[in-house]
């Protein structure tokens, strides 16, 4: 009985390390076998290519679909797969997933030196690391690799296998996929690229960030060269063919259209999701590979002057939103997400749920004015508690008796409470949920409420004020005009219809008060010598949220500052209001 314990004993640090080695390669085969490759492209993966329009016929953004990996009659074009082969995977078609030979003498050397210094993968290795590992240098990962591209050729085609592979592989400048670097480097579709072109993408894949042409457009020019005789060498391409190739300048996409293009990926995303709705709720079904023409409402000067503001905006991590709606179209002209859309393509116009201060206490005020209260009307501004809740208006300041009208104008928090107390917490939600407010976070009736203790997006509270804006008529924000095919037949046509929230007389008078407020009172920054700006400043506690939201004409602009984490800032709604100024004169000056 001791003997076979101490044998146990013995054998427990082997057993173990077994079950470490083998365990992960367990869940390696489980995950290849699950990989379903059609899902992971999200957004991305429609099954059209598109380009993007502005109002003044401006491309905003063109891009290939990705290529269809369980689609078996979709073919990739004969050059891209040969440029690929020639200078990736020479054995691509006649190996089974590892290339011995290619493998051994990179083992050798590898060996020799000590660590990882030549790949050796094949086409089929490099989308098994892309979609499943990482780029670690090290033996465990090359074992996983080669086991992983072992089941993805039995699971797969080489067809499939090469769509895999050309979907993600990295290319440089934010490009995963060819469709995305056509895009990017070329500002083509896939299928608009030359033998040229795709040769120097190609020639991207060993060191994209090296080789890449907006940084060293020579050593590109080098690289596509290879490629291309590469490919003559290889039997692809005919001596003629390769010599008008190696003669073809070269003509990138501006740089700064580059950087554009970049910065503008979250504006971008939008447009596609909102066509994706469209083309869901409308049913509209759509051959494979179709080509859509998608003409936004984007104004392409103005969205330019709204990425601009961010050199005025300091500190340099504190973010921004704008949004600027046409109010009786509900059509968006403008749009910004964030400072840095490249880095992080969360849209804090849309999907930030943020405490809208006292943008929110139009809310009450239009309550009131629907009850028959005048605008010369009197309330008490002094300290008032609400049974444990004392608060406080932001300026320290207590007027006593003072009118409706004045009370909004120095934007009292006590009076919106009385109002709201009076009116009816129930009252106040429903009239919040008919302008738009309250479905992304469900309003609950607490009284601090009525000062905008509670969160909503800046779209919703801009959409809210954009109504005010259009005598009292609700239209549903859209970014898109038209939708067509490419042989320019119209599939979609946005009608806007509104939907009546309050009545003429009310909306005169909220107006009367959001006009005042600019004039000469706390929102005076947004003021504009000779023009009437209708608008509203909010600020959260610890100024953690400052909002401008105001209109001009038949235009109406909400702006948002604030920290992602929340933290407390050193500016004030004066800020926002600001910044909205400064975007109104460049736009219209």
């Amino acid at each position: 009985m001791l003997q076979i314990k101490s044998k146990f004993i013995l054998f427990t640090p082997f057993f173990i390390l077994l079950i470490w080695f083998i365990f992960p390669f367990v869940k390696i085969f489980r995950l290849t076998l699950s990989y379903e490759p059609n899902k992971i492209y999200e957004l991305n993966n429609l099954n059209y290519s598109y380009e993007i329009y502005s109002t003044n016929n401006k491309l905003i953004s063109k891009l290939s679909s990705k290529f269809d990996v369980l689609n078996t009659n979709e073919k990739i074009p004969s050059l891209m797969q040969e440029a690929f082969i020639s200078s990736e995977d020479k054995n691509f078609l006649k190996h089974h997933g590892i290339d011995l030979f290619g493998t051994s003498r990179a083992f050798i050397k590898n060996l020799q030196s000590g660590y990882i210094k030549e790949g050796g993968s094949t086409i089929s290795q490099q989308a098994s690391r892309i979609i499943f590992l990482n780029n670690e240098l090290t033996f465990k990962r090359k074992i996983k690799e080669i086991i992983i591209s072992l089941i993805m050729e039995l699971k797969f085609d080489k067809n499939q296998i090469f769509k895999i592979y050309i979907n993600n592989i990295y290319l440089g400048e934010g490009a995963y996929g060819i469709n995305e670097a056509a895009a990017i480097y070329f500002g083509k579709l896939i299928s608009e690229l030359t033998l040229s072109e795709i040769a120097l993408l190609a020639g991207l894949a060993p060191a994209p960030s090296i080789y890449s042409p907006f940084r060293n457009y020579d050593l590109a020019i080098i690289n596509r060269n290879q490629v291309l005789n590469s490919m003559h060498k290889d039997g692809y391409i005919s001596k003629k063919e390769l010599k008008a190739a190696m003669d073809e300048k070269i003509i990138l996409t501006n740089q700064k259209k580059h950087e554009k293009y970049k910065n503008n990926k979250t504006l971008i995303k939008f447009i596609l999701q909102e066509a994706k709705d469209i083309l869901k709720i409308k049913k509209i079904t759509l051959n494979e590979n179709e080509h859509l023409i998608i003409n936004s409402s984007i104004n392409e000067i103005w969205q330019a002057e709204a990425q601009n503001l961010f050199q005025y905006l300091f500190p340099k991590d504190i973010e921004m939103a704008l949004i600027s709606i046409e109010s009786d179209s509900g059509l968006i002209k403008a749009m910004i997400g964030g400072r840095e859309y490249q880095k992080n393509q969360f849209n804090r116009a849309i999907s930030a749920v943020r405490p809208l201060g006292s943008t929110f206490k139009i809310i009450p005020y239009i309550a009131a004015l629907s009850n028959g209260i005048k605008l010369e009307d009197t309330y008490l501004d002094l300290p008032t508690c609400w049974d444990n809740y004392c608060p406080k208006n932001f300026s320290k300041n207590y007027r006593g008796r003072i009118s409706l009208k004045n009370s909004f104008k120095q934007s009292s928090n006590i009076i919106p409470i009385r109002i709201s107390e009076e009116i009816g917490l129930k009252k106040i939600i429903n009239l919040a949920n008919l302008f738009g407010l309250g479905h992304q976070q469900k309003i609950g009736e607490f009284l601090p409420l009525a000062i905008g203790a509670y969160g909503d997006s800046l779209i919703n509270i801009t959409n809210a004020y954009s109504s005010l804006n259009n005598k009292g008529i609700l239209v549903k924000p859209r970014i898109i005009n038209n939708i067509e095919l490419k042989n320019k037949e119209l599939i979609w046509q946005n009608a806007p219809k509104g939907k009546r929230i309050i009545n003429l007389e009310v909306t005169r008078d909220i107006n009367i008060l959001l006009r005042e407020s600019v004039r000469d009172g706390n929102a005076i920054a947004a003021s504009i010598e000779n023009v009437n700006v209708y608008g509203k400043t909010g600020t959260s506690d610890k100024n953690k949220d400052v909002w401008f939201i105001g209109s001009i004409g038949n235009l109406t602009t909400g702006i948002w500052l604030g920290f992602d984490n929340n933290k407390e800032s050193n500016l004030s709604s004066g800020n926002a209001a600001q910044l909205w100024k400064s975007f109104i004169q460049k736009i219209n000056p």
